[in-house]
Parts: structure tokens; C-alpha cells; sequence
């Protein structure tokens, strides 16, 4: 079990050396994307975003492809693909 809450960033990719979560699909990349735990000042929250690392095959949040280098909030029941 791998409490991601508890960490400040996750990193996914089929780069074992690397990655938090290895992923072992072949539309994978190397370093996929990273969840990143934020603080949003204007309300003291800790919130998870998530970003593509400009894959080659996309990163996608509730079934739409985010962009690369960018952070999207993720919110409670989000499917990340």
C-alpha cells in the first residue's frame, strides 16, 4: 500500500529506477506523469494535481487528454488514464 496522500509528489512511467508507481503498459511512457499535492492558500487546503510530462501517447483525466506541462486539480472519483 502506498499512501500518496502522505507524499508531496507521485511519479508514474515504466522507468523503475525512477518512478513511485511503476506502469508496465506499453502506451506508457518512461516518466508518465507526476501527482503533485499543493497548498491553495486562499483556503488552507492540500489539493492533488496532476501532470503529463509530455508523453508520448497522453495522460488523460476523466477521459479527456490533458495537456503536457500543466496542472490539472484532481477532485474526488477522477479516473486518471
Amino acid at each position: 500500500i502506498i499512501h500518496i496522500h502522505r507524499m508531496s509528489g507521485v511519479l508514474f512511467g515504466k522507468d523503475r529506477r525512477v518512478a513511485d508507481i511503476p506502469t508496465d503498459h506499453p502506451t506508457c511512457s518512461k516518466q508518465q506523469a507526476v501527482i503533485h499535492h499543493r497548498l491553495v492558500a486562499a483556503t488552507g487546503q492540500v489539493k492533488p494535481y496532476v501532470m503529463d510530462l509530455d508523453s508520448t501517447n497522453g495522460t488523460f483525466l476523466n477521459g479527456k487528454r490533458i495537456e503536457p506541462a500543466r496542472y490539472y486539480e484532481m477532485r474526488e472519483k477522477d479516473v486518471l488514464k
